[in-house]
């Protein structure tokens, strides 16, 4: 089931990319005040003191409002696959994050970087512990590309999570492809 959701979503990526390719010409500026979107990710878990290392493929939705041209909140929530390594299963289940976001326009204003920096919610089954349960701080750095006024693909890495689990450090973070829409 996951499967055909990161599939189906991946599909959406593709085709919106040629919706946005062919809108590109379009009008200049960035229209509307509340996005939401769609990202395809891959979070890699990993501890810093032993091998344990796994990474999963999921979606993750995406929503936000922008307050001014530099100033937003964003929210992600996504769902992954799991990884076995070894005989052993491991996965993320979920996550979800709350994300002050601070913009930047590049060379144009349908060209934007952005960074990110919140809370994180996760849970899953990581390598020596079962139901595990954690928040954690998470930031961030992304590209925003828009083909039209109101639709962008994003390029991004994020940081999701950076703590310990019973006195082990571990990190959560992920290379994101997405889609956003604005309204």
């Amino acid at each position: 089931m996951r499967i055909a959701s990161i599939l189906t979503g991946i599909g959406f990526l593709f085709l919106s990319s040629i919706v946005c390719a062919e809108w590109f010409a379009e009008g200049s500026g960035i229209e509307g005040d509340n996005y939401i979107g769609l990202i395809v990710a891959s979070p890699q878990y990993k501890e810093d003191d032993s091998n344990a290392d796994f990474r999963g493929a999921g979606l993750i939705l995406r929503g936000g409002h922008e307050f001014n041209d530099y100033f937003a909140v964003e929210g992600h929530f996504g769902l992954f696959s799991e990884d076995t390594i070894n005989g052993d299963t491991h996965q993320i289940d979920y996550l979800a994050s709350v994300f002050a976001r601070g913009n930047l326009f590049l060379f144009d204003s349908r060209a934007r970087v952005y960074a990110l920096g919140g809370l994180t919610r996760f849970s899953g089954d990581v390598p020596g512990f079962n139901g595990v349960d954690e928040t954690s701080l998470g930031y961030g750095l992304g590209i925003e590309l828009y083909g039209h006024e109101r639709n962008a693909l994003t390029l991004e890495w994020i940081r999701y999570a950076d703590n310990d689990i019973h006195n082990v450090d571990y990190k959560v973070e992920s290379v994101n492809l997405g889609y956003l829409h604005r309204f």
